[in-house]
């Protein structure tokens, strides 16, 4: 059974309020825990309140449970565990997989803490986190190149491929603690550092529209649409994080649920893949899904932002190799990045961040 997360429909995203729930990642505390029977899409009357489980993981009749929760807000990138629960290929996997909506919480500390057993969230954060301690490991890579970038006002007088145009402008600052590290790298690298007027970004994406800064730091997928709207022009882009090659997206496991379930990993990232490539290649059908699981989106909000996302879940390296594929040149230049910004010590070993044993036997090719 799944209990569909709502997101905003286009005319919801003009107001002021909802633009900053919808554009800022963690600002709502989400309650409400999505409990999905394999396959099924029914009604959300026995959704329970709260977070996980209080079961745990649990295996029963071959059946493994694993406890997912999703990023943030809804957004296409839901739709391979989506098509995976409306197919049943999970339960062809013999899994039986628990969702929970993403919220004010940290889902890969949750992992971490043993309270759910995957999530997909940046490989930055993964780092930094890894660094501390956290029992976590990338078992695929959604995103190749990060997304984050600056939407700029465009009668700024910024252009893309000049830095200096941002010289004595206005910039809102990145939203999370690993988006800042990398925007901080891209200012020091560009020489910006000081020269350039850092405004908190707590109002969301309105700091843009309303003036108060010449650029906004958000994912290059939906914020734009929003911004064009607004604009009645594309705004500038400046896609800061695929400068500083850094990593994206990436599937996370709780290691110690992987090393007790690693035939529900494999699975589960199996799956995960499938769905990517039924994704990118029905999309109108993708948009279809999206509807039905939350009435309340818009179809044309989420066609525009899954034709942006999909050309952004495959690099040259997954053209080859399948969704998720990655190699130790997929995650060198983020953790040097990160030594050198001083937010780990000492590069990590490659065989710790990642692995790739769990990636499909037969890639699924974009």
């Amino acid at each position: 059974m799944l209990c569909a997360r709502t997101p905003p429909s286009a005319e919801q995203l003009e107001n002021t309020d909802m633009t900053k729930t919808v554009l800022v990642r963690r600002t709502i505390r989400v309650t409400l825990t999505a409990t999905v029977a394999v396959g099924v899409l029914t009604s959300a009357a026995a959704c329970g309140g709260g977070g996980a489980d209080a079961a745990g993981s649990a295996q029963v009749a071959g059946v493994t449970k694993v406890r997912w929760i999703y990023d943030w807000t809804p957004t296409s990138a839901d739709l391979p565990v989506l098509k995976g629960l409306e197919e049943g290929w999970f339960k062809q996997a013999e899994l039986d997989v628990v969702t929970t909506p993403g919220g004010e919480i940290s889902q890969l500390q949750s992992v971490g803490a043993g309270e759910h057993d995957m999530t997909v969230g940046g490989g930055v954060e993964l780092l930094i986190n890894q660094a501390q301690g956290l029992p976590v490991q990338a078992v695929g890579v959604v995103q190749p190149l990060a997304l984050t970038g600056l939407i700029c006002n465009p009668n700024s007088n910024i252009t893309a491929d000049d830095p200096n145009t941002l010289l004595g402008k206005k910039l809102a600052t990145a939203s999370t603690d690993a988006d800042d590290v990398v925007w901080q790298a891209w200012r020091n690298h560009k020489g910006l550092n000081g020269k350039v007027t850092e405004v908190s970004q707590d109002a969301g994406l309105p700091l843009l529209f309303q003036g108060v800064v010449d650029c906004y730091p958000e994912f290059l997928t939906r914020a734009p649409l929003e911004a064009e709207q607004e604009f009645g022009r594309k705004p500038v882009k400046i896609w800061y994080s695929k400068d500083e090659n850094v990593i994206g997206q990436v599937l996370d496991v709780n290691t110690d649920f992987a090393e007790k379930n690693p035939a529900a990993v494999k699975g589960f990232v199996d799956v995960y893949a499938r769905g990517m490539q039924w994704a990118a290649r029905n999309q109108a059908e993708a948009v279809e899904l999206m509807t039905k699981v939350y009435p309340d989106s818009d179809p044309a909000v989420t066609a525009q932002e899954l034709k942006t996302l999909a050309t952004f879940w495959a690099g040259s390296y997954q053209d080859k190799h399948g969704y998720l594929a990655m190699n130790d040149a997929s995650w060198k230049p983020t953790a040097q990045m990160l030594k050198q910004a001083g937010q780990i010590r000492e590069l990590p070993e490659m065989a710790s961040i990642y692995t790739t044993k769990y990636l499909p036997g037969t890639p699924y090719l974009p």
